[in-house]
Protein backbone atom coordinates (compact mmCIF):
# COMPACT_ATOMS: atom_id res chain seq x y z
CA UNK A 1 0.00 0.00 0.00
CA UNK A 2 1.57 3.31 -0.97
CA UNK A 3 1.76 6.13 2.01
CA UNK A 4 0.06 9.02 1.62
CA UNK A 5 1.39 12.34 0.16
CA UNK A 6 2.53 14.92 2.83
CA UNK A 7 2.46 18.19 1.61
CA UNK A 8 5.49 19.28 3.77
CA UNK A 9 8.63 20.81 3.09
CA UNK A 10 10.60 18.13 2.24
CA UNK A 11 7.62 17.24 -0.64
CA UNK A 12 8.20 20.73 -1.83
CA UNK A 13 11.97 20.74 -2.36
CA UNK A 14 11.28 17.27 -4.39
CA UNK A 15 8.85 18.87 -6.25
CA UNK A 16 11.10 22.21 -7.02
CA UNK A 17 13.67 19.87 -8.05
CA UNK A 18 11.76 18.13 -10.10
CA UNK A 19 11.78 14.90 -9.12
CA UNK A 20 10.39 12.44 -11.11
CA UNK A 21 9.26 9.96 -8.68
CA UNK A 22 7.45 12.73 -6.28
CA UNK A 23 5.64 14.22 -9.30
CA UNK A 24 4.19 10.55 -10.51
CA UNK A 25 3.46 9.75 -7.23
CA UNK A 26 2.08 13.41 -6.55
CA UNK A 27 -0.58 13.24 -10.28
CA UNK A 28 -1.10 9.69 -9.52
CA UNK A 29 -2.66 11.11 -6.27
CA UNK A 30 -4.65 13.84 -8.01
CA UNK A 31 -6.20 11.55 -9.94
CA UNK A 32 -7.19 9.14 -6.99
CA UNK A 33 -8.09 11.38 -4.24
CA UNK A 34 -10.54 14.18 -4.56
CA UNK A 35 -9.71 14.91 -1.19
CA UNK A 36 -6.55 15.90 -2.21
CA UNK A 37 -7.40 18.27 -4.65
CA UNK A 38 -8.42 21.01 -1.78
CA UNK A 39 -5.32 20.12 0.01
CA UNK A 40 -2.60 20.57 -3.37
CA UNK A 41 -4.70 23.18 -4.73
CA UNK A 42 -3.59 25.59 -1.58
CA UNK A 43 -0.26 25.45 -2.77
CA UNK A 44 0.54 25.75 -6.20
CA UNK A 45 -2.00 28.17 -6.79
CA UNK A 46 0.67 29.96 -4.97
CA UNK A 47 2.30 30.93 -8.43
CA UNK A 48 1.30 32.60 -11.78
CA UNK A 49 -1.40 30.82 -13.46
CA UNK A 50 0.41 28.25 -15.63
CA UNK A 51 1.41 28.49 -19.53
CA UNK A 52 -0.46 25.78 -20.98
CA UNK A 53 -0.72 25.10 -24.95
CA UNK A 54 -3.18 22.13 -25.94
CA UNK A 55 -2.75 19.78 -28.96
CA UNK A 56 -5.35 18.74 -30.14
CA UNK A 57 -6.91 17.47 -33.54
CA UNK A 58 -8.12 14.69 -36.10
CA UNK A 59 -6.45 11.07 -35.39
CA UNK A 60 -3.47 10.42 -37.60
CA UNK A 61 -2.12 14.23 -37.89
CA UNK A 62 1.16 13.72 -36.13
CA UNK A 63 0.11 15.45 -33.35
CA UNK A 64 2.41 13.72 -31.39
CA UNK A 65 5.78 13.99 -33.54
CA UNK A 66 4.81 17.82 -34.24
CA UNK A 67 5.17 17.98 -30.27
CA UNK A 68 8.55 16.22 -30.06
CA UNK A 69 9.62 19.28 -32.64
CA UNK A 70 7.98 21.75 -30.44
CA UNK A 71 9.69 20.17 -27.22
CA UNK A 72 12.70 20.34 -28.87
CA UNK A 73 12.28 23.92 -29.85
CA UNK A 74 11.75 25.17 -26.64
CA UNK A 75 14.72 22.94 -25.10
CA UNK A 76 16.77 24.59 -26.97
CA UNK A 77 16.05 28.16 -25.32
CA UNK A 78 16.43 26.17 -21.90
CA UNK A 79 12.71 26.20 -21.12
CA UNK A 80 11.62 23.06 -18.88
CA UNK A 81 8.78 21.37 -20.65
CA UNK A 82 5.86 18.76 -19.47
CA UNK A 83 3.49 17.16 -21.44
CA UNK A 84 0.20 15.14 -20.31
CA UNK A 85 -0.84 13.09 -22.90
CA UNK A 86 -4.22 12.48 -21.83
CA UNK A 87 -5.27 9.00 -23.67
CA UNK A 88 -8.55 6.43 -23.59
CA UNK A 89 -9.16 5.22 -20.21
CA UNK A 90 -8.90 0.86 -19.89
CA UNK A 91 -12.03 -0.33 -19.34
CA UNK A 92 -11.25 -2.80 -16.85
CA UNK A 93 -8.24 -0.70 -14.79
CA UNK A 94 -9.80 2.96 -15.75
CA UNK A 95 -6.36 3.76 -16.47
CA UNK A 96 -4.50 5.49 -19.65
CA UNK A 97 -4.03 2.95 -22.30
CA UNK A 98 -1.12 4.58 -23.11
CA UNK A 99 1.73 4.50 -21.28
CA UNK A 100 3.97 6.96 -20.96
CA UNK A 101 7.35 4.98 -22.37
CA UNK A 102 5.43 4.72 -26.07
CA UNK A 103 5.32 9.01 -26.07
CA UNK A 104 8.03 11.21 -27.17
CA UNK A 105 11.05 8.64 -27.16
CA UNK A 106 13.08 11.84 -28.25
CA UNK A 107 13.34 12.90 -24.92
CA UNK A 108 13.12 10.24 -22.39
CA UNK A 109 16.81 10.97 -21.30
CA UNK A 110 16.41 14.66 -20.73
CA UNK A 111 15.91 15.74 -17.44
CA UNK A 112 14.34 19.46 -18.59
CA UNK A 113 11.34 17.25 -19.93
CA UNK A 114 8.84 15.23 -18.03
CA UNK A 115 5.96 13.22 -19.85
CA UNK A 116 3.07 11.67 -17.86
CA UNK A 117 -0.23 10.12 -19.43
CA UNK A 118 -3.27 10.77 -18.06
CA UNK A 119 -6.39 8.81 -18.50
CA UNK A 120 -9.80 10.58 -19.67
CA UNK A 121 -11.76 8.24 -17.06
CA UNK A 122 -14.29 7.56 -19.91
CA UNK A 123 -14.95 10.96 -20.42
CA UNK A 124 -15.01 11.92 -24.35
CA UNK A 125 -14.10 15.73 -24.32
CA UNK A 126 -10.46 14.74 -24.42
CA UNK A 127 -9.62 15.17 -20.61
CA UNK A 128 -10.29 14.37 -17.63
CA UNK A 129 -11.39 17.15 -14.97
CA UNK A 130 -7.91 16.99 -13.21
CA UNK A 131 -5.95 17.83 -16.46
CA UNK A 132 -6.30 21.85 -15.14
CA UNK A 133 -4.65 21.19 -11.55
CA UNK A 134 -2.62 18.62 -12.89
CA UNK A 135 -1.10 21.42 -15.20
CA UNK A 136 -1.04 23.57 -12.90
CA UNK A 137 1.37 21.49 -10.30
CA UNK A 138 3.01 21.27 -13.20
CA UNK A 139 4.32 24.60 -12.98
CA UNK A 140 4.32 25.01 -9.58
CA UNK A 141 7.36 22.10 -10.24
CA UNK A 142 9.31 24.81 -12.43
CA UNK A 143 8.06 23.71 -15.59
CA UNK A 144 8.14 26.98 -18.02
CA UNK A 145 5.66 25.33 -20.39
CA UNK A 146 2.70 22.30 -20.19
CA UNK A 147 1.80 20.92 -23.32
CA UNK A 148 -1.56 18.87 -23.13
CA UNK A 149 -2.21 16.69 -26.26
CA UNK A 150 -5.43 14.79 -26.02
CA UNK A 151 -6.51 12.20 -27.62
CA UNK A 152 -7.83 12.20 -31.54
CA UNK A 153 -11.73 11.74 -31.47
CA UNK A 154 -12.55 14.83 -33.41
CA UNK A 155 -15.64 16.51 -32.97
CA UNK A 156 -15.32 15.87 -28.95
CA UNK A 157 -12.29 17.71 -28.41
CA UNK A 158 -14.09 20.76 -27.32
CA UNK A 159 -13.37 20.30 -23.67
CA UNK A 160 -9.21 21.44 -24.35
CA UNK A 161 -10.75 24.65 -23.83
CA UNK A 162 -11.21 24.05 -19.98
CA UNK A 163 -7.59 23.45 -19.47
CA UNK A 164 -5.53 24.72 -21.61
CA UNK A 165 -4.72 28.76 -22.44
CA UNK A 166 -4.72 28.28 -26.27
CA UNK A 167 -4.50 24.83 -28.43
CA UNK A 168 -3.16 24.27 -31.94
CA UNK A 169 -5.74 22.44 -34.39
CA UNK A 170 -3.41 20.07 -36.92
CA UNK A 171 -4.40 18.95 -39.31
CA UNK A 172 -3.28 17.09 -42.34
CA UNK A 173 -4.06 17.15 -45.84
CA UNK A 174 -6.75 15.38 -47.86
CA UNK A 175 -9.65 13.05 -46.85
CA UNK A 176 -12.31 15.41 -45.99
CA UNK A 177 -11.19 15.77 -42.07
CA UNK A 178 -11.14 19.44 -42.18
CA UNK A 179 -14.56 19.93 -43.78
CA UNK A 180 -15.66 17.26 -41.35
CA UNK A 181 -13.88 19.77 -38.49
CA UNK A 182 -15.83 22.86 -39.81
CA UNK A 183 -19.27 20.95 -39.42
CA UNK A 184 -19.01 19.73 -36.45
CA UNK A 185 -17.87 22.83 -34.64
CA UNK A 186 -14.48 21.77 -33.53
CA UNK A 187 -12.41 24.80 -35.33
CA UNK A 188 -14.11 27.12 -32.23
CA UNK A 189 -10.99 25.16 -29.99
CA UNK A 190 -8.09 26.12 -32.31
CA UNK A 191 -5.88 29.54 -31.53
CA UNK A 192 -3.56 28.43 -34.59
CA UNK A 193 -4.43 26.20 -37.29
CA UNK A 194 -1.50 23.94 -37.92
CA UNK A 195 -0.97 22.07 -41.79
CA UNK A 196 1.15 18.74 -40.71
CA UNK A 197 2.44 16.71 -43.24
CA UNK A 198 2.29 19.89 -45.43
CA UNK A 199 4.61 17.91 -48.15
CA UNK A 200 0.63 16.01 -49.04
CA UNK A 201 -1.16 16.47 -51.93
CA UNK A 202 -3.96 18.79 -51.29
CA UNK A 203 -2.42 21.27 -48.71
CA UNK A 204 -2.84 24.53 -50.86
CA UNK A 205 -6.52 23.43 -50.76
CA UNK A 206 -6.86 23.04 -47.19
CA UNK A 207 -4.90 26.19 -46.44
CA UNK A 208 -7.55 28.49 -48.45
CA UNK A 209 -10.16 26.86 -46.41
CA UNK A 210 -8.62 27.10 -43.12
CA UNK A 211 -8.13 30.73 -43.79
CA UNK A 212 -11.18 31.28 -44.89
CA UNK A 213 -12.17 30.07 -41.63
CA UNK A 214 -9.55 32.40 -39.79
CA UNK A 215 -11.01 35.18 -41.50
CA UNK A 216 -14.33 34.50 -40.68
CA UNK A 217 -13.63 33.81 -36.72
CA UNK A 218 -11.75 37.24 -37.10
CA UNK A 219 -14.88 38.90 -38.30
CA UNK A 220 -16.81 37.67 -35.88
CA UNK A 221 -15.02 37.37 -32.62
CA UNK A 222 -12.04 40.28 -32.88
CA UNK A 223 -9.27 37.48 -32.28
CA UNK A 224 -6.83 36.75 -34.96
CA UNK A 225 -6.31 32.87 -35.93
CA UNK A 226 -3.15 32.35 -37.37
CA UNK A 227 -2.34 29.40 -40.05
CA UNK A 228 0.84 27.19 -40.21
CA UNK A 229 2.11 24.64 -42.23
CA UNK A 230 4.82 22.55 -40.43
CA UNK A 231 6.07 18.88 -41.26
CA UNK A 232 6.66 17.00 -37.79
CA UNK A 233 9.34 14.79 -39.50
CA UNK A 234 11.75 17.42 -40.85
CA UNK A 235 10.69 20.37 -38.78
CA UNK A 236 9.93 22.43 -41.11
CA UNK A 237 7.62 25.32 -40.20
CA UNK A 238 7.98 24.67 -36.27
CA UNK A 239 9.82 27.99 -35.49
CA UNK A 240 6.64 29.99 -37.24
CA UNK A 241 4.38 27.51 -35.20
CA UNK A 242 6.11 28.22 -31.87
CA UNK A 243 5.85 32.58 -32.75
CA UNK A 244 1.89 31.93 -33.32
CA UNK A 245 1.76 29.79 -29.70
CA UNK A 246 3.48 32.76 -28.16
CA UNK A 247 1.49 35.38 -29.74
CA UNK A 248 -1.49 33.34 -28.58
CA UNK A 249 -0.82 33.06 -25.09
CA UNK A 250 0.02 36.80 -24.69
CA UNK A 251 -4.09 37.65 -26.06
CA UNK A 252 -6.39 38.60 -24.33
CA UNK A 253 -8.95 35.43 -25.26
CA UNK A 254 -6.17 33.23 -23.11
CA UNK A 255 -6.32 35.57 -20.31
CA UNK A 256 -10.26 35.27 -20.32
CA UNK A 257 -9.48 31.32 -20.35
CA UNK A 258 -7.03 31.44 -17.60
CA UNK A 259 -10.08 33.13 -15.57
CA UNK A 260 -12.62 30.83 -16.65
CA UNK A 261 -10.61 27.82 -15.79
CA UNK A 262 -10.23 29.48 -12.35
CA UNK A 263 -13.70 29.62 -11.76
CA UNK A 264 -14.45 26.31 -13.30
CA UNK A 265 -12.02 24.86 -11.19
CA UNK A 266 -13.26 26.49 -7.68
CA UNK A 267 -16.56 25.23 -8.56
CA UNK A 268 -15.19 21.54 -9.25
CA UNK A 269 -13.40 22.12 -5.30
CA UNK A 270 -16.70 23.11 -4.11
CA UNK A 271 -18.04 19.89 -5.48
CA UNK A 272 -15.98 17.73 -4.11
CA UNK A 273 -16.73 19.26 -0.56
CA UNK A 274 -19.89 18.71 -0.71
CA UNK A 275 -19.91 14.81 -2.06
CA UNK A 276 -17.47 14.50 0.33
CA UNK A 277 -18.98 15.80 3.29
CA UNK A 278 -22.70 15.49 2.91
CA UNK A 279 -23.46 13.75 0.14
CA UNK A 280 -21.27 10.32 0.52
CA UNK A 281 -22.40 10.21 4.74
CA UNK A 282 -26.08 10.78 3.62
CA UNK A 283 -25.82 8.09 0.88
CA UNK A 284 -23.66 5.64 3.35
CA UNK A 285 -25.50 6.18 6.68
CA UNK A 286 -28.66 5.17 8.04
CA UNK A 287 -30.66 7.44 6.72
CA UNK A 288 -29.76 6.62 3.12
CA UNK A 289 -30.01 2.90 3.54
CA UNK A 290 -33.41 3.56 5.17
CA UNK A 291 -34.35 5.57 1.75
CA UNK A 292 -32.66 2.53 -0.57
CA UNK A 293 -34.71 0.02 1.50
CA UNK A 294 -38.09 2.33 1.08
CA UNK A 295 -36.97 2.37 -2.54
CA UNK A 296 -37.04 -1.37 -3.02
CA UNK A 297 -40.03 -2.23 -1.45
CA UNK A 298 -41.12 0.22 -3.52
CA UNK A 299 -42.39 2.67 -1.31
CA UNK A 300 -40.43 5.82 -2.61
CA UNK A 301 -39.18 6.81 -6.46
CA UNK A 302 -36.08 8.24 -7.00
CA UNK A 303 -36.65 11.82 -7.29
CA UNK A 304 -37.50 11.16 -3.52
CA UNK A 305 -33.75 10.88 -2.38
CA UNK A 306 -33.90 14.98 -2.41
CA UNK A 307 -36.32 15.62 -0.12
CA UNK A 308 -34.85 12.63 2.48
CA UNK A 309 -31.14 14.46 1.75
CA UNK A 310 -32.58 17.91 2.63
CA UNK A 311 -34.68 16.25 5.50
CA UNK A 312 -31.08 15.08 6.95
CA UNK A 313 -29.05 17.92 6.50
CA UNK A 314 -31.69 19.87 8.62
CA UNK A 315 -32.11 17.39 11.27
CA UNK A 316 -27.92 17.53 11.19
CA UNK A 317 -28.50 21.19 12.04
CA UNK A 318 -30.79 21.15 14.69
Amino acid sequence: MRRPITLDDQWRSAVQARDTAVLARTITAIERSPEFLLQLSREVFSVAPVNSIGITGVPGAGKSTLLNQLIAHYRAQDKQVAVLAVDPSSVQTGGAVLGDRLRMQDHALDDGVFVRSLSTKGQLGGVSETTFITAQFLKFAGFDRVFIETVGIGQNELDIVRVADVSALVFIPGGGDYVQGIKSGVMEVGDVFAINKADLDGVRALEKVLQLEAHDRENKTGFATTVCRTNAISGDGVPALVDALEAALGSPQASARRDSQLRAFSELLLSIELRQRWLKPFVAGDKGLEFFSALERGEKQPADIVEAFHASVRNANG
